[in-house]
Formats: C-alpha cells, structure tokens, sequence
C-alpha cells in the first residue's frame, strides 16, 4: 500500500506504511526513523519506530507538518533505491518461562477458549522463534512477530489496572513480555523473572528491534542479575539538602519538562502534568523553564526549610502555610532557614507545583529528573516522597527579600517580574463541565485508514482540514463525561456514552500524550504525560496540546466535554 501520513495530536506526525506486520516492512520502518533522526533537522525531535508505522515528533514553532511530511516521502524515496540495505546484526536471545499458575492466570482459560491442553497452548507457544519488531507500550516491552495463529486471543474488554513485572501474555496474534508492573489488556500465560530494561544500562533495554526470541519453558526460574554494561557511575557532587520531608501529602512527586528521546525504548515522557503551572513556579523563582520542581496531588506535603529560600507554588488553589502564617499563591516567598511550608488540600483542580529558587538537583536518569512512577526511576528515588526524606537544592541568586529577614517576618511576599502572569487555568476549572478542544485521531473514522495531510494555511502548520462526518468523533464530542477514580498520571479513564470504533483493534502504533484511545468495552481513555508510547486501541482523537495542563487539573467525578478544534 501507499505510505498514508495521519497527525497524531498537533506536535506529530504518523506514517503509516502498511495495515500488515512483515519483516520487510518493519525493516523499513526502522531505516526510515534512522534515516530522519541522523539529518538532524531543526524542529524535529525523536521518531518512534513500530511495526508498520512510525511517528515523528516535531515542534510546530519551529517546522511545519507539511515539510514533515515531504521530508518522510523523501526518506522513502532515498530507502527505495537501497531495498537490500542491512540493518545490525540480530541476536539470539533465550527468555525462560514458567507457564501457567499464578503468574500465567489465563493460560487454562485461554487452552479451553481453544478447545486444546494448556500444554498444547504451551507448545504451539515456544515451538516458535520471535522476531522483535519494535519496544513499545513501557520501558523495554518487546512487541514480537511470529506467533502461531492458532493461539491468537482477543484482547481483555477492560484492561487489568495492574500486570505484575516479567507476565507474559498474548493479545490478537502478538506476544510480549511486560518488564515492569503496569495496566494493559493481553491475556496473561506465563511469567519470567529476567530483567528486560535498566535505566543505569549503557543500552537500556535487553532487546531490540531485528532481535530474535524464544521461549524457553520451565519449572520455576530466579531472578537473574544485569550483565549490561553500566552508562558510567558519575563521581560523587556536593548538594545542600534544602528541604526535609515532614508529612509527604498525598503525592509529591520531582518533575521537570519530561524526559525526551527514549520514545523507541517505550519511556513515556513523563515531566509535569500541567506544564503551564510547573513553568509559572520556576519562572516565579527565576529558575531555568526546565528546572526541577514538585508536583503536588489533592493534598499537599508539609516541609522543613534548612536554609534561607525563595519557593513559589502555583496551580491548583490550596492555602499555603510558612509557620502558621499564609502566603499566597503565583508569587516569589522568601523563607527563612528553619521555618515549615505547609500545603494543605487543593480545591478546584487536583495538582499544583512548588518550585524553589535553584531547582531540586536531583540525579539525572535517560536525561531526565522526572519521576517515572511505573518504572520507578527518576525523580527521588523513582517515587513520591516519603517522610524523612531530604531534598537536595541548588544555588540561587542573592535576592532583596533576605533584607526583610532582620524584620522578624517568618516569611515574605517578593515582588513579581511585571511579565509574569499567573496562568488562567483556574479560571476554567470552575466550571461545572471543563471542555477539551479535540482534532481527529488516526481511527477516528473506525476504519483502518488514516487522513491524509493537507495542504495549510497558517505559519505554525496546526490548522488542519479533515473530512466531514466522522461518526465516532462526533459522537464522543455530543455528551459529557465523567472522570473515573481509577485515573493517574497515565490516563483519565472516562464514563458516560459508551462508543464503537466498529473494528476490533489496530497494529500496535505510537500514542502521544493526548491521544484519546477506545477499549472495546466503548469508555474512552484520554492518555496522560506517564502514558504508554504505542499501543493497540483505536486512536479516535487527540487533546491539543495546549488543552492538556488543563486535562491535568481534573480529579475523580469531574465532569469533562470534548469540542472539535478548529
């Protein structure tokens, strides 16, 4: 078929290449994201390889879709003329399964759904060798080709909230392995207890792309040790511990922008979930935009200050505390060495940011201080803070406020930059239902085509002309949903008017923050900054990017409605 170019959300852009899974093709996917990466375009960040497809990430400030696009065709042009270029080398990887049991919960329903033994399952599964088309989903997941069609299994209606680390399972006619604990919706057959992914590893994940696989089944297995190579052990740095934890709040959590260029490995993003709070506080504090910062869920954290700082707190409205004395919101506070910030419960939104002049210098992991809950890497110690626990802080400038000190204030409002404005977010959340500006996903037709790219009319390249009468996106856009409590940093799951894609699934592709996905049982998932990089629900639209700091604010029973951008 001919390569059909779709927007995937409005800062990429997807390239289908075929609706098939073939090594020629996959082969191909993978030149073409090498090929893209190694120019070294201005504009263009990572590009995510999957089966048959691949995205290309972009910042529409700086380069249009449509010169994207061109750019692909011509990658595809140049991949044509050398059809027989050769990828590295594949390796030949043993991976040891104990079938069945507690860590293979569906195989015996699986076996019967088949009219077949689970040892029959069992064998038809491991007679086989697996080629790894693409990582994806989480952090190292392998998504493998090859699998006998007869145990093909349809994916679970609701996916499991939790998947222990090392499962695997089968969903539609692929197998795969999960490396760590997270949702997802494969029948479960067999567990492993090897370590698929390391973000301290010079090559992080223990498999790639071209790799060839078998299982191997046994009685039991034990964990095994990393033989990956180290990235490197930086030596020791001198940071001041600024900020001791007294009472961690519900959830706090150490974030930046995100962590960027591992997309391929299957590392989401991550970074703050209301990007435009988190940079309100550092800019509040005069930090670096991507300086690290915390992030503040429902209920807030009560902290001890061991030296003179500046802090700001922006976001969701909560009363803030410095020794028993209030403070206000989206400005600079000075707080002296020994005095207590308090945060107490946020109202309105769910998450706000305290930024502290200087950063919270924490180690970087893959390029990133965030923290990546479901990997537990990242952030402090690839968790939320617990009590005791001591923050590291970093240098700031000298600032008018410390004059105020010998005043006997326990903590003072400084004056804000005259360009600084508190972000309006809140002003939104008000409403007793929060709209979300839509533009089509690449299913949201429920066909298995995507839309072609238009020619556009405005210098960022985010106008974009789609065909009419998108059945699926006008359905989800004429009723409002409500926020379930089972969501988190990876995606809000969503109730109200159950809706049809009208296919049952789709090759497993890239997803972006923003990407409304629909399960089959028809309750649509808007993915979040912790979300999977790929998988295999029906993409039926994408949140603008600027709409998702406000997505982020939205706690359980908050009632939402999409509209279709402009």
């Amino acid at each position: 078929m001919e390569p059909v170019f779709s927007m995937l959300g409005d800062k990429a852009v997807c390239v289908t290449l075929s609706n098939k899974i073939s090594p020629e093709v996959n082969n191909l996917a993978i030149r073409l994201a090498q090929a893209i990466e190694t120019a070294q375009i201005p504009g263009i960040g990572e590009v995510q390889p999957a089966y048959a497809s691949i995205a290309v990430h972009f910042d529409p400030e700086q380069v249009r879709a449509t010169y994207v696009q061109e750019l692909v065709r011509e990658a595809l042009t140049q991949a044509a003329s050398c059809p027989d270029q050769e990828l590295s080398t594949p390796r030949a990887v043993d991976i040891p399964v104990v079938y069945g049991g507690e860590g293979g919960p569906d195989l015996t329903w699986a076996a019967g759904r088949m009219g077949i033994s689970p040892d029959e399952l069992v064998r038809r599964h491991t007679e086989r060798t697996y080629r790894v088309y693409m990582i994806g989903f989480t952090p190292g997941f392998p998504y493998l080709g090859g699998m006998d069609e007869s145990i093909a299994l349809p994916r679970m209606d609701e996916p499991r909230k939790q998947v222990p680390a090392g499962s695997v399972g089968i969903g539609g006619n692929q197998t795969g392995i999960y490396p760590s604990e997270a949702p997802g919706g494969w029948r479960l057959i067999g567990h492993t207890d090897i370590s698929l992914f390391s973000p301290f590893a010079k090559e992080p994940s223990l498999l790639r792309p071209g790799d060839m696989v078998r299982f191997v089944p046994v009685s039991h297995t034990a964990p095994s040790g990393d033989s990956r190579e180290p990235s490197g052990t930086a030596a020791p740095s001198l940071t001041v511990q600024g900020l001791t934890v007294q009472a961690p709040g519900f959830l706090t959590l150490v974030v930046d922008e995100g962590r960027f260029g591992y997309r391929h490995l299957g590392v989401p993003v991550s970074g703050a979930a209301d990007l435009q709070s988190y940079h309100l506080a550092n800019s509040l504090c005069g930090n670096h935009p991507n300086h690290a910062a915390l992030e503040i869920t429902l209920l807030g954290p009560r902290l001890r200050a061991n030296l003179d700082m500046t802090v700001a707190v922006t976001g969701s409205l909560a009363a803030i505390t410095v020794n028993g004395s209030e403070v206000p919101m989206n400005q600079p506070i000075f707080v002296p060495a020994g005095a207590e910030i308090e945060i107490g419960s946020l109202s309105v939104g769910c998450r706000c940011y305290l930024a502290v002049a200087g950063g919270i210098p924490v180690p970087l992991v893959l390029g990133s201080r965030s923290t990546y809950l479901r990997g537990a890497f990242g952030g402090f110690h690839g968790r939320g803070l617990r009590k005791g626990d001591s923050l590291p802080v970093g240098p700031a400038p000298h600032h008018q406020a410390i004059a105020n000190k010998s005043a006997g204030a326990p903590a003072t409002t400084m004056p804000a930059s005259p360009c600084i404005r508190p972000v309006p977010i809140l002003q939104r959340m008000s409403d007793a239902e929060i709209t979300l500006r839509v533009i089509p996903g690449p299913e949201c037709e429920g066909e298995r085509t995507v839309h072609p790219i238009p020619v556009q009319t405005d210098h960022h390249g985010a106008r974009l002309a789609f065909p009419a009468g998108e059945g699926t996106l006008d359905a989800l856009c004429q009723e409002a949903y409500t926020v379930r409590p089972e969501s988190d940093r990876m995606g809000l799951r969503l109730e109200g008017r159950r809706l049809s894609a009208k296919i049952g699934g789709i090759l497993s592709s890239p997803v972006v923050p923003g990407t409304i996905q629909l399960p089959p049982d028809g309750r649509p998932l808007l993915l979040m900054c912790d979300a999977q990089t790929s998988g295999g629900y029906p993409r039926i639209a994408c949140v603008v990017s600027e709409d998702l700091p406000l997505a982020a604010q939205l706690r359980p029973g908050a009632r939402v409605r999409f509209t279709r951008a402009t």
